[in-house]
């Protein structure tokens, strides 16, 4: 016979899970607050970034993906997410049938984000 893991199941609205990740950015709470179907994602990308960071001795790798994790966390909770995922396809079908494709480039304009969010990104 074998168990699952138990994670009891507590509803929060996205507020309640935008101010979790402002005040509590440890692996345990960024990981509840992704939706399950992401935990298990979470779950590999910790390891690896863990078992680097114990290779290398140096734990950059591990709060970067904790710094993006948190910043995914956010973005799903408050339905950004899913508005950034539909406008990155109607842009990518636009340039895959040739459309001139007016805009900023992405890295500044994930930097604006990240910053108003107070996440640091490296790009």
């Amino acid at each position: 016979m074998t168990a699952e893991p138990y994670e009891p199941v507590i509803a929060r609205t996205p507020d309640q899970i935008v101010e979790s990740l402002n005040g509590d950015r440890s692996p345990r709470n960024i990981r509840a607050c992704l939706p399950p179907a992401d935990r298990g994602h979470f779950d590999k990308d910790y390891r690896q970034a863990m078992a680097k960071a114990t290779e290398e001795l140096d734990l950059s790798p591990v709060n970067d993906l904790l710094a993006h994790w948190c910043h995914i966390a956010r973005m799903k909770a408050t339905g950004e997410y899913e508005e950034v995922m539909e406008q990155a396809a109607r842009v990518q079908e636009q340039i895959e049938s040739g459309e001139y494709v007016q805009g900023r480039p992405l890295r500044e304009v994930l930097a604006e984000r990240a910053a108003a969010l107070g996440v640091k990104l490296d790009l």
